[in-house]
């Protein structure tokens, strides 16, 4: 005899085991419905008292199609790309969809009950044909999720001028955050250069310089997170531009005009992801000159600024432990 290949023995294990404890679970749930109607129609007393087990599996099955439709769904497909509101009420109607189909199905499949028979017979049958009709459901939904909706030159020009007016906002914040850093370390140098008999330091007026600094650091970080959300989204717009032109069927203006558009946006895309990166790299800069402030005030404002010194730590730690990121401030 011909000895069992492991990867084929592994491979049907694992496909069982997902038939059994997961497609024929879920296929249940989304044919309550339909085995609900069958039992009301049939009339059969002795079914009767099952009715509410399948009513109570009625009410799952909206949430668990729902959850089905968006995890077959493509990720940067056209429905979880979509607003808020139009990519839940999209998830809805594809569940209903898929709910439709399946108990269609298990309606029309499940001959009437009689007396004395289960109130499903042959149900791995059954229920195994309608979990394989939810895939072809599924598998039909993302095929047409991933098509892309034709890109128009309106939303391009739109982009491309959302691009621009972004990347005055960054170039603004970049030289905020620049300004802040040179005046950190001219503060810095100003502190490692003072004679002693110059007077003493202002504690107070540190601290606060100390903390206009990582908050202009934080926000200025935030900002260019924000930013780069948008970049995603106008990157994905960028490449369906530029293969647009010559899917349009129309004249060689349109084209152009198209063509134009994407120039245009990828020449602000690109300028906008160079700026944000030099803003990330000012905002480090700025943030090595807050944390060598930091010690600075340690160890030129006497009592208070060590106090203030090891209270500031204990925070960072704490923020630290609770986010794990790590903190200059």
């Amino acid at each position: 005899m011909a000895p069992v290949s492991r990867r084929g023995g592994g491979g049907g294990c694992a496909i069982a085991f997902f038939a059994l404890f997961l497609a024929m679970p879920a296929a249940i749930v989304l044919a309550a419905p339909a085995v609900a109607a069958r039992i009301v129609l049939d009339g059969v007393p002795e079914h009767a008292v099952h009715l509410h087990e399948w009513l109570w599996g009625s009410l799952a099955a909206v949430p668990l199609a729902m959850s089905l439709t968006r995890f077959a769904l493509h990720r940067n497909g056209r429905l979880r790309r979509s607003p808020p509101l139009r990519r839940w009420s999209g998830l809805l109607v594809h569940g209903l969809v898929l709910l439709t189909a399946v108990n269609t199905y298990v309606f029309l499949g499940k001959r009437p009950s009689l007396p004395g028979e289960p109130v499903v017979d042959d149900s791995t049958s059954l229920f195994g044909s309608a979990a394989t009709a939810a895939v072809l459901v599924l598998v039909v939904m993302r095929l047409w999720d991933r098509r892309a909706r034709r890109v128009t030159v309106e939303e391009v020009r739109t982009a491309a001028a959302e691009a621009d007016r972004a990347l005055e906002r960054v170039r603004a914040e970049n030289a905020r955050v620049r300004r802040q850093a040179e005046r950190v370390r001219a503060r810095l140098v100003k502190l490692r250069a003072r004679n002693t008999a110059d007077g003493e330091v202002k504690f107070h007026a540190l601290r606060l310089f100390h903390r206009e600094s990582y908050q202009c650091a934080d926000t200025a970080h935030l900002n260019y997170e924000s930013t780069q959300a948008s970049l995603h989204t106008m990157s994905f717009l960028a490449r369906r531009a530029r293969a647009a032109p010559s899917r349009l069927m129309v004249s060689g203006q349109a084209r152009a005009g198209m063509r134009a558009a994407a120039a245009h946006l990828e020449r602000s895309r690109g300028e906008l992801r160079a700026q944000v990166d030099h803003g990330l790299e000012q905002v480090r800069t700025l943030n090595a000159n807050t944390y060598e402030l930091k010690h600075e005030i340690r160890d030129s404002c006497g009592t208070e600024g060590r106090q203030w010194f090891a209270d500031l730590e204990a925070r960072v730690e704490q923020a630290r432990a609770e986010r794990g990121e790590r903190s200059y401030h």
